[in-house]
């Protein structure tokens, strides 16, 4: 019999230790209803169950943002459909105005109340908002500018290796070295295409004083971002397009409209723009020397509803501009019997612009009613998959804490006994 080390309560303490953790962490799952509760539970339960916690919680606000979506389209369609009936009202008076059977008072009542009629519509595109943010003034449109000015020189300017290239529809492109530029000469080449691309970074694109007579045509312009790439189609009948690509992956489109049948013309003065994200950018109007003819720049401008809990998950809603410049009805005039047959075909005109309108509003909402659907089905599924990796079966586990419990009663009954053991001793000694 040996007094110096008590090795029976040793074991006996070393149980209790594990049986009283047993019961603590039984007791601490039972209480807080999760039987994942440190990462010690379940490393791997653990982990999945937080991504999918993010994930749930990333959901809940896509629901409210997609429910905010649609009350932006439910917003835009009411104002559209009042602008719809002014719409048909104007055709009413437009068909009557041109009735030859009319006097020019009775024109002249009719031209009144088309005028108030344009007056509403104007005001419903100026004012109509949600959330602060008007819906019909162009603000969620792909931004589109024009111009008119005749001028001569565009230029393309850039650190770029020399070279020379040939195409059927360009008489010679040369791309010089320092001072950096790309001289594009180009001549009357009805039925060629052909392009130009810029495969180098664009940093800084130099200005040069312009001059008339000169038939080289050049590029000017300057940028708030660094571009890697950009390209120049010369096309002999539709749109000449250049294309700029940023470091973000954004891409800016100028579109040259209509037909290359001349020398391309550009102004020496930059216009800058700045986009509903609030990027800024600069850029030249073009024109033909024979002949005007607008440049449309395209940017991203669209209202942006996240419904994702990924970046790119995300639903674009273009909302078009309803004002009469746009829809051409800003100088309808039935005041004249010859004003209002050209005013029918102009309402007309209006009134399909505002149909398509309203039907890209319906997709836009039926689409995002579906997304919240998924929505809802994707979180009810994923509350689903999170309660059976990290909640507690009360069941399974009263049986747990009940072992533990008489476990840790008994390892303590035990140690008390062995503590007893090395008295004992003394009766050797008597």
């Amino acid at each position: 019999m040996r007094i110096n080390s008590n090795v029976t309560a040793y074991v006996t303490n070393n149980a209790l230790k594990i049986n009283e953790d047993m019961f603590s962490a039984s007791s601490r799952k039972l209480s807080s209803g999760f039987k994942i509760n440190v990462a010690g539970d379940d490393p791997t339960g653990y982990a999945i169950s937080g991504r999918m916690r993010q994930l749930i919680e990333a959901l809940d606000k896509c629901d409210t943002n997609a429910t905010k979506g649609k009350s932006v389209c439910e917003t835009a369609d009411a104002a559209l459909t009042e602008v719809t009936n002014m719409i048909q009202r104007l055709n009413e008076l437009s068909v009557k105005s041109a009735n030859g059977t009319l006097s020019s008072s009775d024109r002249a009542m009719i031209n009144e109340e088309a005028k108030q009629l344009r007056s509403e519509i104007q005001r419903i595109s100026d004012t109509t908002e949600y959330n602060g943010q008007r819906l019909f003034d162009g603000t969620f449109v792909d931004k589109a500018y024009t111009t008119d000015k005749d001028v001569t020189v565009i230029r393309y300017s850039d650190n770029i290796n020399a070279d020379t290239y040939e195409d059927s529809s360009i008489t010679e492109t040369t791309v010089a070295g320092p001072p950096p530029y790309i001289e594009v000469t180009c001549s009357n080449i009805p039925g060629k295409d052909g392009d130009v691309v810029m495969n180098v970074p664009i940093t800084y694109v130099d200005s040069e004083n312009l001059t008339d007579g000169n038939p080289t045509a050049f590029f000017n312009g300057v940028y708030t971002d660094t571009l890697n790439r950009g390209s120049v189609n010369f096309c002999a009948d539709g749109y000449q397009i250049i294309t700029i690509n940023g470091d973000d992956g954004e891409e800016i489109t100028y579109k040259i409209n209509p037909k290359f049948n001349g020398t391309k013309v550009v102004s020496d003065t930059a216009t800058t723009y700045t986009d509903a994200n609030g990027r800024t950018i600069s850029y030249f109007p073009v024109s033909l020397s024979t002949g005007n003819f607008d440049t449309t720049l395209t940017g991203n401008g669209a209202m942006r509803v996240q419904v994702g809990a990924n970046e790119e998950e995300a639903i674009n809603m273009s909302l078009p501009s309803i004002s009469l410049d746009i829809m051409d009805l800003d100088d309808l005039d039935l005041s004249t019997e010859s004003g209002a047959e050209v005013g029918i075909a102009k309402v007309k005109h209006a009134l399909e612009y505002v149909n398509k309108a309203r039907s890209a509003i319906g997709a836009y909402q039926n689409r995002i009613e579906k997304s919240i659907n998924f929505i809802a089905a994707s979180t009810e599924n994923l509350n689903t998959s999170v309660s059976r990796i990290a909640d507690t079966d009360m069941a399974e586990e009263m049986i747990t804490y009940t072992n533990a419990q008489v476990l840790v009663q008994a390892s303590t009954a035990m140690l008390a006994q062995a503590n007893q053991a090395p008295q004992q001793a003394l009766q050797l000694l008597q």
